[in-house]
Parts: C-alpha cells; sequence; structure tokens
C-alpha cells in the first residue's frame, strides 16, 4: 500500500521489568521481512502480540486449529494460549508492524468482551492511525526506563489494542442494512429498561420477528437484548443504591422488576453482593 511507505523502516523496541521474565514484557516496532517464507513455526508467545499488515501477503495457522490467510491491510493477533505458525509468500515485500505486551491482557480483553478466541485476524484496510500510533510508541519506549514510566506505557499499548478491538467490532455492522436497526434496539433498550413488558413487546416497533432481531443483536455485539436490557437495569441500581436513600422495593419497582425478590436475586447473581451489601460496602 503506497499510504504506508513512510513506515517501511526495520527498527523495533523492547522494555523488561525486574519483577517478570523478559518473555513478559512489553515490544514494539517495524520489522522488513521481505525474502523470507517462513516467519514463525509452532511457536508459543508467553504474552499478547498484536500484528499490522503493511505489505504483503501471507498465511496463519495454531494449534486450536484456525487458520487464514494473511494481507496488507490486515491485522493479526498472536495469543499466549496456543502454539501457532505464520508463513510469508515468496516475494511479496512482507513488511508489519506490531506491539506485545502481557498475557494478563487477553484475558482482560476476553472478559470485557472485546476478543475471542477465533477472532484472531481482523481485515481494518488502510488504517495509518495504527503504524503511526506505534511509531510514537517506540518514542516513548526510548524513554521509559523507570518501573513507573514502563507500567504507563503498558497502558499505551494495551489503549491501541482495545481501539483496534473496538473498531472492528463496531465496523462488523456499519455497512449493513441492519446497522441503524440495531443501533435504534440499543437506544430503546438503554431509555426504557424500566417497562415492564416483556423483552419482544418493548422492540416490537423495530418491525423484525424478534427470533431475527436477537440473532443480530448478539452477532454484532455478543450480547443478546434481554441480557442487555439486564445489564442496563444493574447498572442503573447500583447508581441508584449509591446516590440515593431509597427502599430496596422502591429501586425494584423504579427499575420494572415485578417485587424486592426479584431485583435482589438478579441483582446479586451479576455483582455478587445483595443490593443492601453494595449500598453498606
Amino acid at each position: 500500500m503506497q499510504q504506508f511507505e513512510k513506515w517501511m523502516i526495520h527498527d523495533t523496541m523492547y522494555r523488561g521489568s525486574s519483577e517478570q521474565s523478559f518473555s513478559q514484557g512489553l515490544s514494539c516496532g517495524f520489522l522488513d521481512k521481505s525474502g523470507k517464507t517462513e516467519d514463525v513455526s509452532n511457536e508459543h508467545y508467553d504474552r499478547l502480540a498484536m500484528v499490522y499488515v503493511l505489505r504483503g501477503s501471507g498465511g496463519y495457522q495454531d494449534s486450536q486449529g484456525y487458520q487464514c490467510e494473511l494481507h496488507a491491510g490486515d491485522v493479526f493477533f498472536r495469543f499466549p494460549d496456543r502454539s501457532h505458525s505464520s508463513h510469508i509468500e515468496a516475494d511479496s515485500q512482507w513488511h508489519e508492524c506490531f506491539v506485545s505486551l502481557r498475557s494478563e491482557w487477553y484475558h482482560i480483553f476476553q472478559e470485557l468482551e472485546l476478543i475471542r478466541p477465533d477472532q484472531v485476524r481482523l481485515p481494518m484496510g488502510i488504517a495509518e492511525e495504527i503504524p503511526t500510533r506505534i511509531h510514537g510508541l517506540m518514542d516513548l519506549m526510548r524513554a521509559a526506563d523507570t518501573p513507573t514510566e514502563t507500567s504507563s506505557l503498558e497502558f499505551e499499548i494495551a489503549a491501541l489494542i482495545r481501539r483496534v478491538l473496538a473498531s472492528a467490532q463496531a465496523n462488523r455492522y456499519a455497512d449493513t442494512p441492519h446497522a441503524d436497526l440495531l443501533k435504534r434496539a440499543r437506544e430503546i433498550i438503554r431509555t426504557q429498561a424500566a417497562l415492564k413488558c416483556s423483552i419482544e413487546t418493548l422492540l416490537a416497533e423495530l418491525g423484525l420477528s424478534y427470533s431475527r432481531l436477537r440473532s443480530l443483536f448478539r452477532a454484532a455485539y455478543n450480547i443478546s437484548p434481554g441480557e442487555f436490557r439486564i445489564q442496563v437495569r444493574i447498572e442503573n441500581a447500583c447508581s441508584l443504591l449509591e446516590t440515593t436513600d431509597l427502599p430496596i422495593k422502591k429501586i425494584a419497582d423504579q427499575l420494572g422488576y415485578a417485587d424486592a425478590f426479584s431485583f435482589s436475586k438478579q441483582f446479586k447473581q451479576r455483582v455478587a453482593l445483595s443490593p443492601q451489601q453494595f449500598r453498606s460496602r
């Protein structure tokens, strides 16, 4: 891609920690792998790495059976829970930029539902922000030679990965006929979560069968409409418990629950505390 010509450099930075093995350190940079055909062969990284292909083509496969082709404009990950291999097509002039950080971040991104174990490749296309940010991270890493500075840098790298993951998730349905409908569904649930009616009735105005809407919603956001409404109700409950002295029964009624028992049961399932314990903690 001609847009990336200025990033055809060969430079990397690594930063370790006195408290961790070097394999758990931070790294970022640009790699020119022109002329190579075998890149990585059945290797396991004890960290989460994100690679953005600036030029070239090749392929990826791992010990969990996932395999895919790779082309310029693709982001792919090297996950810490598997061994993986990647190859480069001859004469494709492969060039990449990358970042990596501790393996714990892989599990954090999973818990945040930003990353899935089968989500190895993201077709990002031309995303100049990625090499620009990585080049900036290299400058920061050169200056980060204390534990405090290294810690701050780690969050900067994590923020870049999160931004890429969130962008890919948001764009997944952005150009589909259902993008506006799904956005409207979220708005309805967010603003009317307290209505005492079924989720099917709540979303009936969208003119799509609930089974179809549920399928589209889950595919786009990794959560069903019903689960999303529960999430909104619990979020609102936490706010009311922290900022008001309303009785539990009154809060349950305001949030659309049939009674205080139903509310308290669902709240404890999600928060691991009863509403009263949450309020008095």
